[in-house]
């Protein structure tokens, strides 16, 4: 090669990365952008737009009348700063919550996504209108969980507590976080291949309504309240009413076995997808399980199954008809997300 064609090529090479960082960068900008455009969606929504902001606006107003063990310690933290910064005003207090449950999310989305895109569309369909407008405790607490993955999955026992600690700051679900550091990050057994099936048959014998009632007897205070919360609205007719056959978590299932297919014949290539496998059968199985008291069941469940978020994309590079199943996908996000408007005040 003579010494111009080495110049020119050496253009083209610097013109190309020139290029290619100015997509970086408008890929990024649009990104953070579309996270900055969802804070003010759900931070600035018209109160009772969804099926919890009342709730929270009176909670706000008149917080005297509140068990302390009813919200966890990070609402009265967020409340108290709104009081001191902002004079108790009921935007703001909603945007903190946006800004912290859609930002946490997208940062975990960049962090972990192979096709970030999809996964906002997936977390978009499933996640945003039930946590960032609706249970914006959970939403928080679902987002230091999603970032916890790599803890998991590099033994960083620190690292996880921090994030598994700060959940359970925002919301109590997170306590189903704990125990997932100790599962085997890269191998899969015969376990999770039945926890569905069994929890599926547990469903004829209603074990969870007398496990959660002896949980309560032993749990600390602010647990056994949440809990016995749970069993006094089930008594009363509230939030009893289950389809374990539901569309969503029948897809679920379906993914859950197709990923063990997967697993079998094609070898999982990516990084935390065996992971996720595993959260997937746990939450199947808890949803199962607990079906008879139905809120715990949701809360529970739903909690585990944000990883979705990151798996579902993950799971069409594995094959080889990808725009086939690119478009499964979108159909079954766009069914999720019509369901997901349900919950909006419309």
């Amino acid at each position: 090669m003579s010494r111009d064609e080495m110049i020119k090529a050496s253009q083209r090479l610097k013109a190309y990365n020139g290029f290619s960082d100015h997509l970086g960068f408008l890929s990024n900008f649009t990104f953070w952008a579309t996270a900055l455009i969802l804070i003010l969606i759900a931070g600035l929504k018209p109160i009772g737009l969804d099926r919890d902001s009342i709730t929270y606006a009176n909670y706000i107003q008149s917080y005297k009348d509140i068990n302390l063990l009813a919200l966890e310690p990070t609402f009265w933290v967020i409340k108290w700063f709104n009081d001191i910064f902002f004079n108790g005003n009921v935007r703001t207090f909603f945007l903190i919550y946006a800004i912290l449950g859609v930002s946490i999310k997208f940062l975990a989305i960049k962090r972990l996504s192979k096709l970030p895109w999809l996964s906002v569309g997936v977390y978009l369909s499933s996640y945003f209108i039930l946590h960032e407008m609706t249970q914006i405790r959970a939403g928080v607490a679902t987002g230091f969980f999603l970032l916890s993955i790599p803890d998991i999955y590099n033994r960083n026992f620190k690292k996880f507590i921090l994030k598994a600690l700060l959940a359970f700051s925002f919301h109590y679900s997170a306590i189903a976080m704990f125990p997932l550091y100790f599962l085997h990050p890269k191998k899969l057994n015969i376990a999770y291949f039945l926890m569905p099936i069994v929890g599926l048959i547990s469903v004829y014998f209603d074990l969870s309504k007398t496990l959660l009632l002896n949980l309560a007897n032993l749990a600390p205070n602010f647990l056994a309240y949440k809990i016995n919360i749970y069993l006094t609205l089930l008594e009363l007719g509230e939030h009893s009413e289950i389809n374990i056959v539901n569309f969503y978590y029948s897809s679920l299932l379906l993914l859950t076995y197709f990923g063990f297919f997967i697993y079998i014949k094609i070898k999982i290539k990516n990084d935390y997808d065996i992971l996720f496998l595993k959260i997937l059968a746990l939450s199947l199985f808890s949803f199962y399980f607990f079906s008879d008291v139905p809120v715990f069941a949701f809360r529970i469940s739903e909690f585990l199954n944000v990883v979705t978020v990151i798996f579902l994309p993950n799971f069409i590079l594995y094959f080889k008809q990808k725009e086939l199943i690119f478009l499964l996908v979108i159909l079954f996000l766009l069914r999720t997300f019509y369901k997901s408007l349900s919950l909006l005040n419309l």
